[in-house]
């Protein structure tokens, strides 16, 4: 009831004429004395400047381990990112990610037979992992089409790509202190020595990557023969029709030696056995430029390393069947985004760049409204003498300070607070590219030299009308991104709150959302999975940045 009093405080004038009295809170008590003994009214809206700075961001927590738990009892879906991505007023970003991954229940290369023999032979190991993909439907040979969805960078250009075994053991529990949850930045470094794909890998993601062609052994008339006939390998989607992925041929030397000749040993006797042998694997992308492209590693995606294996039965030593199988090791457990950038920090003219990932965010400091800006009739010069800083600024601690000095009461009634960004579109033209939404939390000072990252009151009581999208014209050119933060100024107007400290402004991630797991979360999560990027105008020209305040004064 405190935010709508707030905000209609013409609907609580008609209704005090009429006598339909409603009281639900302390604060329409308060504003309904001031009704009583001030009769008029006066409205109007003034500009606040605002002052911006980048914040290079060198790592963010990028794993899996502490994502919050839905409503719904499962996790946020998080896409992990792989490739390389060049962009003009970008950090340039290659990212790669590591994953544990599931030991099956059943492995075997031998067994016993009553008649006859059965011999097992490996023909090729690959690690997939589909795509994000969007089915088209058929098309008018009965086939079933895609488009990939998210592709960022350049994909006329093949991305390398290098598979290792993961040195480092991956752990839930911080090693430093077994009672704290565990975390992985960004910019973990595993040290990566074994090389398990081959040096030279490259690809360039295609919605019709739906089949991966391999050779394999050809035992039809002799197990010893050494020729070979082409093969396929398919991943099913839920429409049991083949889906697009991405097939990368491990050594299959290393993997037989590594793997399949120890598949009767200790290290495959148990899962924890087997996450201590083997920790998992790392994806690294390399290159100036490339596709970036977004994989989904839950547990029902189909993303695994398979071993693709023969069985040749013999009775009477000659070949009778040849069954085709493999084991499946799911990518599970423990994930984390790798991001490396080159922390060049882009600084286009009159502009600032907003980037998700290891990207860049920026500091948003409302100076306040501009004193020497004001024509003579401004009524806001009247003020002049509340600028106690000197600084020809009337900040928000000083407009908090005017009074309504017939009834000792906070002089302003915020109806509207809009936070606008304007992006410049000669320089961020494709909306398809953009970020969709951005977001804005407060860094607040923690008492102990640092700053905890804090929701705004608005995105969580104002849900709906906190926005923060992207808005585009009717010819799809983007315009701007604006943040309704009424409460937020509100609050500091009547003096609920005396907190000043900086805005910050980033790419939005999921996890942003502060009752993300219904309850609120005051404390903003420091995750992204987000590597797009904008550019903004700053504080300077037409189209600045700017925090346009819609008010209502009271008069004596």
């Amino acid at each position: 009831m405190k935010n709508f009093i707030r905000k209609s405080v013409y609907i609580g004038v008609v209704l005090f004429v009429v006598s339909f009295v409603i009281s639900c809170e302390e604060d329409f008590t308060d504003i309904e004395s001031g009704v009583i003994s001030n009769t008029k009214f006066s409205t109007g809206e003034v500009v606040l400047d605002l002052e911006i700075s980048s914040i290079n961001i060198e790592s963010i927590i990028a794993d899996n381990i502490g994502l919050p738990v839905l409503q719904n009892n499962s996790r946020p879906q998080v896409d992990y990112w792989l490739g390389v991505y060049k962009k003009e007023n970008a950090k340039n970003l290659e990212a790669g990610f590591v994953s544990q991954i599931s030991l099956p229940s059943i492995l075997k290369t031998s067994e016993d037979v009553i008649d006859g023999d059965t011999i097992y032979n490996l023909d090729q190991v690959v690690l997939k992992i589909p795509y994000t993909a969007v089915s088209l439907g058929a098309n008018s040979e009965g086939i079933t089409t895609y488009r990939l969805d998210s592709i960022l960078g350049n994909t006329a250009v093949a991305t390398a790509i290098e598979v290792y075994q993961n040195p480092t053991f991956l752990s839930v529990l911080n090693p430093a202190n077994p009672a704290k949850i565990n975390s992985y930045p960004s910019n973990f470094d595993y040290q990566e020595t074994e090389l398990l794909s081959a040096a030279d890998f490259s690809f360039t993601p295609s919605a019709t990557d739906t089949i991966f062609e391999f050779d394999r052994i050809d035992r039809s008339v002799d197990v010893n023969n050494t020729s070979t006939v082409k093969d396929t390998l398919k991943v099913m989607g839920a429409a049991n029709v083949p889906v697009p992925f991405l097939a990368i041929p491990l050594d299959l030397n290393k993997m037989k030696t590594t793997f399949w000749d120890k598949f009767n040993e200790a290290e495959f006797s148990s899962s924890d056995a087997f996450q201590d042998y083997f920790r998992g694997v790392i994806l690294k992308a390399k290159g100036s430029d490339g596709a970036l492209v977004p994989f989904n590693l839950s547990s029902n995606s189909e993303a695994s390393i398979d071993f693709l294996y023969s069985k040749t039965i013999l009775k009477d030593a000659v070949v009778d069947t040849i069954i085709k199988e493999d084991y499946s090791f799911s990518l599970t457990g423990i994930q984390n985004n790798m991001y490396k950038t080159d922390n060049i920090i882009p600084q286009p003219t009159n502009s600032f760049v907003v980037q998700g990932t290891a990207g860049l965010s920026a500091e948003i400091k409302i100076l306040g409204v501009n004193l020497a800006n004001l024509d003579s009739e401004d009524p806001f010069l009247v003020y002049a003498n509340k600028d106690v800083d000197n600084n020809n600024y009337l900040d928000l601690e000083e407009l908090a300070s005017i009074k309504d000095v017939g009834n000792n009461e906070f002089g302003f009634l915020i109806n509207d607070a809009d936070l606008t960004f304007v992006v410049n579109s000669a320089l961020s033209s494709n909306a398809d590219v953009l970020p969709q939404r951005l977001y804005v939390y407060q860094n607040k000072d923690n008492g102990n030299g640092g700053v905890t990252p804090t929701h705004v009151s608005d995105s969580y009581e104002e849900g709906a009308s906190f926005n923060g999208n992207l808005f585009t014209n009717d010819a799809d050119v983007p315009e701007d991104y604006t943040f309704k933060i009424t409460d937020y100024i509100s609050d500091i107007m009547d003096r609920s709150s005396d907190d000043f400290s900086p805005l910050v402004l980033k790419v939005f991630n999921v996890t942003d959302n502060p009752v993300i797991t219904g309850f609120l979360n005051q404390n903003v999560l420091q995750y992204n999975w987000n590597p797009r990027s904008v550019v903004l105008f700053n504080e300077n020209g037409d189209k600045k940045a700017r925090l346009k305040i819609s008010y209502t004064k009271k008069l004596n």
